[in-house]
């Protein structure tokens, strides 16, 4: 009998898959699909967290020593 319940529970886990994930991404409506809204406060806001994640990075190499913190100086001519 417990055959019987694991298959009903795949075949119930394939069809809330189909119904909930596949059908929506097949016509453009899934939220997982990357497309973001027409909302502007939405996208201003993952903007504002992608720049916020670049200087993390940034700082994190600074940290690390991967790139130098003083400017290199110009090549001077000899006179």
């Amino acid at each position: 009998m417990s055959t019987w319940i694991a298959a009903f529970v795949a075949v119930a886990a394939i069809a809330a898959t189909y119904f909930f994930c596949v059908r929506p991404a097949l016509r453009g409506r899934c939220a997982m699909s990357g497309t973001t809204g027409t909302d502007p406060a939405t996208d201003r806001q993952i903007a504002e967290l992608r720049e916020e994640l670049r200087m993390l990075r940034a700082q994190d190499a600074l940290d690390d020593g991967r790139v130098t913190r003083s400017p290199s100086t110009p090549p001077t001519t000899g006179t």
